[in-house]
């Protein structure tokens, strides 16, 4: 994988996960415990979505190298499963350009 396709791939990824928190915000505000969350994987055409609480939002959140995917979407040349539930997983970047690249774009980070 080059640098190029390395970039697209966290900023595609990045897009969905600015969606979803939109998702979760609004979900919030209607007091809601859980919604359907757009799949965060690296294929821009995914139009999968993925139900979650908010509790469990928030845990894939709290590290800005991990993404929420319909479980079988994730790439293995970027990324490893960390937790899979039912149709559901969560994955965390690996790759070394990838990585930085999703942590730079979490806009919940400081930089």
């Amino acid at each position: 994988m080059n640098s190029s396709e390395g970039e697209k791939i966290a900023r595609t990824e990045s897009l969905f996960r600015e969606v979803n928190e939109r998702i979760a915000e609004t979900a919030e505000r209607f007091d809601a415990d859980e919604t359907k969350f757009v799949c965060e994987c690296a294929d821009p055409t995914c139009t999968h979505r993925v139900e979650a609480t908010l509790e469990e939002y928030e845990r894939v959140r709290e590290d800005g190298a991990t993404f929420l995917l319909v479980n079988g979407h994730e790439d293995e040349r970027i990324e490893a499963v960390v937790r899979e539930d039912g149709d559901r997983a969560v994955v965390a970047k690996r790759h070394p350009l990838v990585a930085p690249t999703a942590r730079k774009l979490d806009p919940r980070s400081d930089s």
